[in-house]
Protein backbone atom coordinates (compact mmCIF):
# COMPACT_ATOMS: atom_id res chain seq x y z
CA UNK A 1 0.00 0.00 0.00
CA UNK A 2 2.93 2.23 1.23
CA UNK A 3 4.32 1.61 -2.60
CA UNK A 4 1.38 2.12 -4.32
CA UNK A 5 0.87 5.93 -2.94
CA UNK A 6 4.03 6.42 -3.13
CA UNK A 7 4.20 5.79 -7.25
CA UNK A 8 0.98 7.94 -7.40
CA UNK A 9 2.89 10.87 -5.35
CA UNK A 10 5.47 10.59 -7.44
CA UNK A 11 3.35 10.63 -10.40
CA UNK A 12 1.71 13.49 -9.37
CA UNK A 13 5.36 15.47 -8.36
CA UNK A 14 6.41 14.39 -12.04
CA UNK A 15 2.96 16.15 -13.24
CA UNK A 16 3.54 19.33 -11.50
CA UNK A 17 7.14 19.95 -11.87
CA UNK A 18 5.79 19.25 -15.93
CA UNK A 19 3.40 22.31 -15.47
CA UNK A 20 5.52 24.62 -13.90
CA UNK A 21 8.11 24.16 -16.91
CA UNK A 22 5.20 24.42 -19.26
CA UNK A 23 3.40 27.95 -17.45
CA UNK A 24 6.65 29.32 -16.71
CA UNK A 25 8.22 29.03 -20.17
CA UNK A 26 5.04 28.74 -22.70
CA UNK A 27 2.30 30.08 -20.65
CA UNK A 28 3.05 33.03 -19.28
CA UNK A 29 5.29 34.32 -22.48
CA UNK A 30 2.05 33.67 -24.75
CA UNK A 31 -0.45 35.13 -22.56
CA UNK A 32 1.72 38.21 -21.30
CA UNK A 33 0.83 40.71 -24.06
CA UNK A 34 -1.08 43.51 -25.73
CA UNK A 35 -4.97 42.99 -25.29
CA UNK A 36 -6.91 42.52 -28.42
CA UNK A 37 -10.07 43.27 -26.54
CA UNK A 38 -8.86 47.04 -25.34
CA UNK A 39 -10.88 50.63 -25.20
CA UNK A 40 -8.96 53.30 -23.44
CA UNK A 41 -9.65 57.40 -23.35
CA UNK A 42 -6.80 59.85 -21.76
CA UNK A 43 -6.96 63.37 -22.40
CA UNK A 44 -3.79 65.91 -22.11
CA UNK A 45 -4.34 69.61 -21.25
CA UNK A 46 -2.83 72.63 -22.21
CA UNK A 47 -3.12 75.95 -20.39
CA UNK A 48 -2.10 79.24 -22.17
CA UNK A 49 -1.85 77.83 -25.65
CA UNK A 50 -1.48 79.90 -28.83
CA UNK A 51 -3.05 78.04 -32.03
CA UNK A 52 -4.61 79.85 -35.05
CA UNK A 53 -8.85 79.82 -35.19
CA UNK A 54 -9.12 78.67 -38.95
CA UNK A 55 -12.71 79.11 -38.99
CA UNK A 56 -12.84 82.73 -37.65
CA UNK A 57 -9.06 83.53 -39.54
CA UNK A 58 -7.73 84.94 -36.11
CA UNK A 59 -4.81 83.46 -33.80
CA UNK A 60 -6.00 82.98 -30.53
CA UNK A 61 -3.66 82.96 -27.38
CA UNK A 62 -4.18 82.48 -23.48
CA UNK A 63 -6.18 79.08 -24.84
CA UNK A 64 -7.35 76.22 -22.54
CA UNK A 65 -6.89 73.28 -25.42
CA UNK A 66 -7.25 69.26 -24.59
CA UNK A 67 -6.01 66.46 -26.66
CA UNK A 68 -8.40 63.45 -26.39
CA UNK A 69 -6.91 60.14 -27.49
CA UNK A 70 -9.30 57.62 -27.86
CA UNK A 71 -7.87 53.74 -28.31
CA UNK A 72 -10.56 51.06 -29.34
CA UNK A 73 -9.31 47.51 -30.44
CA UNK A 74 -10.24 45.84 -33.67
CA UNK A 75 -10.86 42.09 -32.57
CA UNK A 76 -11.56 40.90 -35.69
CA UNK A 77 -8.62 42.09 -37.87
CA UNK A 78 -5.93 40.67 -35.18
CA UNK A 79 -3.80 38.06 -36.90
CA UNK A 80 -1.87 35.19 -34.29
CA UNK A 81 0.39 37.43 -32.55
CA UNK A 82 -0.43 40.61 -33.97
CA UNK A 83 -2.88 43.08 -32.47
CA UNK A 84 -5.16 45.84 -33.96
CA UNK A 85 -5.83 49.14 -32.38
CA UNK A 86 -7.77 52.23 -34.24
CA UNK A 87 -6.40 55.38 -32.43
CA UNK A 88 -8.65 58.75 -32.69
CA UNK A 89 -6.91 61.92 -31.29
CA UNK A 90 -9.54 64.97 -30.92
CA UNK A 91 -7.23 68.67 -30.10
CA UNK A 92 -9.91 71.00 -29.48
CA UNK A 93 -10.37 74.46 -27.25
CA UNK A 94 -14.00 73.68 -26.02
CA UNK A 95 -14.19 76.70 -23.88
CA UNK A 96 -14.57 78.98 -27.64
CA UNK A 97 -15.92 75.79 -29.41
CA UNK A 98 -12.92 75.02 -31.67
CA UNK A 99 -11.80 71.99 -33.24
CA UNK A 100 -8.02 72.76 -34.25
CA UNK A 101 -6.79 69.22 -35.21
CA UNK A 102 -8.07 65.57 -35.64
CA UNK A 103 -6.10 62.90 -36.09
CA UNK A 104 -6.10 59.12 -37.30
CA UNK A 105 -4.13 56.08 -36.99
CA UNK A 106 -4.88 52.29 -37.22
CA UNK A 107 -2.07 50.53 -36.11
CA UNK A 108 -0.84 46.98 -35.85
CA UNK A 109 1.79 45.33 -34.03
CA UNK A 110 3.38 42.53 -32.12
CA UNK A 111 1.55 41.29 -29.01
CA UNK A 112 4.45 41.89 -27.13
CA UNK A 113 7.39 43.53 -28.37
CA UNK A 114 5.12 46.17 -29.40
CA UNK A 115 6.96 46.47 -33.07
CA UNK A 116 4.66 48.04 -35.44
CA UNK A 117 3.75 45.68 -38.49
CA UNK A 118 2.08 46.93 -41.74
CA UNK A 119 -0.52 44.63 -41.76
CA UNK A 120 -4.14 44.72 -41.26
CA UNK A 121 -5.20 48.04 -42.68
CA UNK A 122 -2.45 49.68 -40.60
CA UNK A 123 -2.61 53.05 -41.59
CA UNK A 124 -1.89 56.99 -40.76
CA UNK A 125 -5.05 59.48 -41.71
CA UNK A 126 -7.00 56.55 -43.95
CA UNK A 127 -3.21 56.50 -45.65
CA UNK A 128 -2.43 52.86 -45.83
CA UNK A 129 0.86 53.59 -48.48
CA UNK A 130 2.30 55.08 -45.10
CA UNK A 131 5.14 52.40 -43.77
CA UNK A 132 4.84 52.16 -40.11
CA UNK A 133 8.44 51.25 -37.59
CA UNK A 134 9.28 51.27 -34.30
CA UNK A 135 6.96 50.70 -31.87
CA UNK A 136 3.84 53.16 -31.62
CA UNK A 137 0.87 53.46 -28.45
CA UNK A 138 1.83 50.01 -26.94
CA UNK A 139 5.59 49.65 -25.75
CA UNK A 140 7.45 46.45 -24.62
CA UNK A 141 6.50 44.49 -21.85
CA UNK A 142 9.47 44.18 -20.65
CA UNK A 143 10.75 47.77 -20.27
CA UNK A 144 15.03 47.94 -20.25
CA UNK A 145 17.07 51.19 -20.15
CA UNK A 146 17.47 51.37 -23.78
CA UNK A 147 17.28 53.71 -26.89
CA UNK A 148 13.92 52.66 -28.79
CA UNK A 149 12.43 54.17 -32.16
CA UNK A 150 9.12 55.53 -31.67
CA UNK A 151 6.87 56.15 -34.49
CA UNK A 152 5.09 59.39 -34.86
CA UNK A 153 2.01 59.78 -36.75
CA UNK A 154 2.57 63.68 -38.09
CA UNK A 155 5.76 63.11 -39.26
CA UNK A 156 4.55 60.08 -40.47
CA UNK A 157 8.25 58.45 -39.49
CA UNK A 158 9.77 56.87 -36.62
CA UNK A 159 12.35 59.12 -34.55
CA UNK A 160 14.72 57.77 -31.54
CA UNK A 161 13.27 58.13 -28.38
CA UNK A 162 16.12 58.01 -25.40
CA UNK A 163 16.30 56.51 -22.04
CA UNK A 164 16.70 59.39 -19.57
CA UNK A 165 17.23 57.81 -16.04
CA UNK A 166 14.96 56.31 -13.50
CA UNK A 167 12.68 58.33 -11.07
CA UNK A 168 9.86 57.81 -8.50
CA UNK A 169 6.98 59.28 -10.68
CA UNK A 170 3.71 59.60 -8.95
CA UNK A 171 4.76 57.32 -6.52
CA UNK A 172 5.88 54.59 -8.68
CA UNK A 173 9.49 53.32 -9.99
CA UNK A 174 9.36 54.89 -13.44
CA UNK A 175 11.92 54.86 -16.13
CA UNK A 176 11.90 58.47 -18.22
CA UNK A 177 11.81 58.35 -22.12
CA UNK A 178 12.39 61.56 -24.10
CA UNK A 179 11.57 62.01 -27.77
CA UNK A 180 12.35 64.69 -29.75
CA UNK A 181 11.30 65.32 -33.40
CA UNK A 182 13.09 68.30 -35.06
CA UNK A 183 11.20 70.48 -37.52
CA UNK A 184 9.74 68.84 -40.18
CA UNK A 185 7.77 69.06 -43.39
CA UNK A 186 4.14 67.12 -42.97
CA UNK A 187 3.25 65.50 -45.69
CA UNK A 188 0.23 66.46 -47.29
CA UNK A 189 -1.06 69.69 -49.52
CA UNK A 190 -2.44 72.27 -47.66
CA UNK A 191 -4.28 75.60 -49.73
CA UNK A 192 -2.55 78.50 -50.58
CA UNK A 193 -3.13 81.55 -48.01
CA UNK A 194 -3.21 85.16 -48.44
CA UNK A 195 0.37 86.95 -47.55
CA UNK A 196 -1.36 88.65 -44.58
CA UNK A 197 -1.95 85.47 -42.75
CA UNK A 198 2.19 84.90 -43.30
CA UNK A 199 2.56 88.62 -41.82
CA UNK A 200 3.51 89.73 -45.22
CA UNK A 201 2.01 93.17 -47.40
CA UNK A 202 -1.81 92.66 -48.50
CA UNK A 203 -2.58 92.62 -52.04
CA UNK A 204 -0.13 89.90 -53.24
CA UNK A 205 -0.97 87.14 -54.30
CA UNK A 206 -2.23 83.47 -52.64
CA UNK A 207 0.96 82.29 -51.24
CA UNK A 208 1.50 78.42 -51.62
CA UNK A 209 2.54 76.69 -47.79
CA UNK A 210 3.64 74.05 -46.44
CA UNK A 211 3.34 72.82 -42.41
CA UNK A 212 5.96 72.04 -40.62
CA UNK A 213 5.94 70.48 -36.62
CA UNK A 214 8.62 70.12 -34.28
CA UNK A 215 8.18 68.54 -30.75
CA UNK A 216 9.13 67.62 -27.72
CA UNK A 217 7.83 64.42 -25.96
CA UNK A 218 8.40 62.94 -22.48
CA UNK A 219 6.79 59.57 -21.18
CA UNK A 220 7.09 57.89 -18.01
CA UNK A 221 6.86 53.63 -18.12
CA UNK A 222 6.12 51.68 -15.76
CA UNK A 223 8.83 48.79 -15.70
CA UNK A 224 6.60 45.99 -14.50
CA UNK A 225 4.38 46.31 -17.69
CA UNK A 226 6.06 48.47 -20.60
CA UNK A 227 3.20 50.67 -19.82
CA UNK A 228 3.09 54.48 -19.91
CA UNK A 229 1.71 55.74 -17.02
CA UNK A 230 2.52 59.94 -18.06
CA UNK A 231 3.46 62.03 -20.44
CA UNK A 232 4.23 65.37 -21.59
CA UNK A 233 4.07 66.53 -25.06
CA UNK A 234 5.26 70.42 -26.20
CA UNK A 235 3.83 70.61 -29.85
CA UNK A 236 5.23 73.75 -31.98
CA UNK A 237 3.15 73.65 -35.47
CA UNK A 238 3.92 76.64 -38.19
CA UNK A 239 2.77 77.02 -41.77
CA UNK A 240 5.61 78.31 -43.97
CA UNK A 241 5.83 79.64 -47.79
CA UNK A 242 6.84 76.74 -50.05
CA UNK A 243 9.54 78.70 -51.76
CA UNK A 244 10.78 80.10 -48.86
CA UNK A 245 12.10 83.67 -48.05
CA UNK A 246 9.87 85.40 -45.12
CA UNK A 247 6.62 85.16 -43.87
CA UNK A 248 5.25 82.28 -41.32
CA UNK A 249 1.94 81.65 -39.48
CA UNK A 250 1.79 79.89 -36.20
CA UNK A 251 -0.44 77.36 -36.55
CA UNK A 252 -0.13 75.59 -32.87
CA UNK A 253 1.96 75.75 -29.47
CA UNK A 254 0.55 73.76 -27.25
CA UNK A 255 2.34 72.81 -24.05
CA UNK A 256 0.32 69.21 -23.43
CA UNK A 257 0.61 67.35 -20.16
CA UNK A 258 -1.55 64.31 -19.28
CA UNK A 259 -4.35 65.37 -16.65
CA UNK A 260 -4.98 64.03 -13.40
CA UNK A 261 -7.66 61.58 -14.03
CA UNK A 262 -5.90 60.04 -16.78
CA UNK A 263 -2.61 59.64 -14.65
CA UNK A 264 -4.67 57.57 -12.04
CA UNK A 265 -6.62 55.47 -15.04
CA UNK A 266 -3.03 54.33 -16.53
CA UNK A 267 -1.47 53.85 -13.26
CA UNK A 268 -4.10 51.34 -12.31
CA UNK A 269 -4.09 49.80 -15.30
CA UNK A 270 -0.82 49.61 -14.79
CA UNK A 271 -1.13 48.14 -11.03
CA UNK A 272 -3.59 45.39 -12.60
CA UNK A 273 -1.34 44.37 -15.19
CA UNK A 274 1.58 43.87 -13.25
CA UNK A 275 -0.59 41.76 -10.76
CA UNK A 276 -1.60 40.08 -13.79
CA UNK A 277 2.07 39.17 -14.39
CA UNK A 278 3.35 38.35 -11.59
CA UNK A 279 0.49 35.74 -11.14
CA UNK A 280 1.29 34.43 -14.31
CA UNK A 281 5.13 34.65 -14.06
CA UNK A 282 5.53 34.03 -10.49
CA UNK A 283 3.03 32.69 -8.22
CA UNK A 284 1.23 30.39 -10.37
CA UNK A 285 5.11 28.28 -11.60
CA UNK A 286 6.34 28.36 -7.72
CA UNK A 287 3.43 27.10 -6.70
CA UNK A 288 3.28 24.11 -8.96
CA UNK A 289 7.42 23.90 -8.61
CA UNK A 290 6.97 23.59 -4.27
CA UNK A 291 3.97 21.14 -4.80
CA UNK A 292 5.46 19.38 -7.51
CA UNK A 293 9.37 18.89 -5.03
CA UNK A 294 6.71 18.32 -2.03
CA UNK A 295 5.00 15.38 -3.90
CA UNK A 296 8.14 13.88 -5.30
CA UNK A 297 10.08 14.03 -2.10
CA UNK A 298 7.15 12.42 -0.40
CA UNK A 299 6.68 9.94 -2.98
CA UNK A 300 10.62 8.66 -2.31
CA UNK A 301 10.14 8.59 0.80
CA UNK A 302 7.30 6.08 0.63
CA UNK A 303 8.72 3.80 -2.06
CA UNK A 304 12.21 3.94 -0.51
CA UNK A 305 11.06 3.08 2.77
CA UNK A 306 8.93 0.30 1.44
CA UNK A 307 11.89 -1.45 0.09
CA UNK A 308 13.79 -1.45 3.20
CA UNK A 309 10.66 -2.88 5.60
CA UNK A 310 11.74 -6.40 6.64
CA UNK A 311 9.96 -9.60 5.99
CA UNK A 312 7.47 -11.41 7.73
CA UNK A 313 8.65 -14.90 7.46
CA UNK A 314 6.18 -17.90 8.91
CA UNK A 315 6.55 -21.23 10.76
CA UNK A 316 8.28 -24.41 8.89
CA UNK A 317 5.15 -26.53 9.95
CA UNK A 318 2.79 -25.07 8.13
CA UNK A 319 -0.34 -24.27 10.25
CA UNK A 320 -0.36 -24.99 13.63
CA UNK A 321 -2.01 -28.44 14.67
CA UNK A 322 -5.53 -27.98 16.12
CA UNK A 323 -5.81 -28.75 19.92
CA UNK A 324 -6.61 -31.99 21.16
CA UNK A 325 -10.38 -33.39 22.15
Amino acid sequence: MRRTIGFTLIGIGAFMLAGFVLARFYIAPTLIGAPTEFYQVTRLQADGASYFDAGRATPRTGATVTATNTIRSDVKAREGGVAVWDSTTVVEDTANGVTIELQKQRLAFDRRTGRLTNCCGAAVEGDKSVRQSGIGLFWPVEAEKKDLQLFDARTMRAWPIVFAGEERHDGVRAYRFVQRVPDTKIPGRLPALPPELLGLPKGGAAVPVDRYQRSDTTYWIDPRTGAPIDQHRHVVSTVRPQQGGPGSLLVADLDLKMTPESRKLLLDKSDDGAAKIRLLKTIVPLTLLGAGLLALAAGLALTTGASRLPRHRGGSGGSAAPAGR
